[in-house]
């Protein structure tokens, strides 16, 4: 006897409704399912530079792209922090996405120019602060730049050696993350006089003959 499936589910049957959903493209037996999705194009990246103060400090920047055969303008917001190497990421920049798919994003990595005063140390900045052989004797007070907050004194205690780092806290780069402030360390460089008049290495030699200690003294 034939079998009916209207018997069995009760009266009319659309297999649609059983096999994918009725009336809807790729239901029944030959689909699966929904239509496929364009697929989101590829993400394209760019090295830029970017001053010195822009990646301490944070603030805007403006990047030239060439797409689809013209220059395009596009001013990006650097976050305070950035250093050689980050990245940043801007969706939907990068390749257009063809037959309606999504444009891809932009990563754009950075290379932090140089500064003439300042270098990085991680979130800390290193400035080099020159004095004279008197001046580290004596001590002295130097007026000295920082790279948000303008030129503050600092005092040089005597006895200084070369190479001493005397720190300012909270005038370095914010961290990226806790947006806490690094420090910022002056690095004293002793310069002596290149070319002394004889009255100053006069007192040079008298200051020589008097000293009775070495710096070298038990150091090897």
């Amino acid at each position: 006897q034939p079998f009916d499936l209207g018997d069995l589910f009760g009266g009319q049957v659309d297999l649609g409704d059983l096999f994918g959903g009725r009336g809807q493209p790729g239901g029944g037996f030959g689909g699966g399912g929904r239509a496929p999705q364009p697929a989101k194009a590829q993400d394209s990246r760019i090295d830029i530079e970017i001053p010195f103060t822009v990646a301490a400090q944070g603030g805007a920047h403006e990047l030239s792209l060439q797409r689809n055969g013209k220059l395009d303008r596009l001013e990006i917001k650097i976050p305070a922090g950035v250093d050689n190497g980050s990245v940043i990421r801007l969706s939907g920049q990068g390749q257009p996405g063809g037959r309606g798919g999504q444009a891809g994003d932009l990563l754009v990595q950075i290379k932090v120019g140089r500064h003439p005063w300042f270098r990085r140390e991680g979130c800390n900045l290193l400035l080099d602060v020159p004095i004279s052989p008197a001046e580290a004797v004596l001590g002295t007070k130097v007026d000295v730049p920082t790279l948000s907050d303008g030129n503050v004194i600092v005092t040089i205690p005597p006895g200084t050696s070369s190479g001493t780092r005397l720190r300012l806290r909270g005038k370095g780069v914010a961290h990226q993350k806790t947006r806490e402030p690094g420090d910022q360390f002056v690095i004293v460089k002793i310069v002596a006089p290149r070319e002394p008049s004889d009255e100053v290495h006069k007192l040079y030699e008298q200051i020589a003959e008097k000293s009775s200690d070495s710096p070298r003294d038990g150091l090897w």
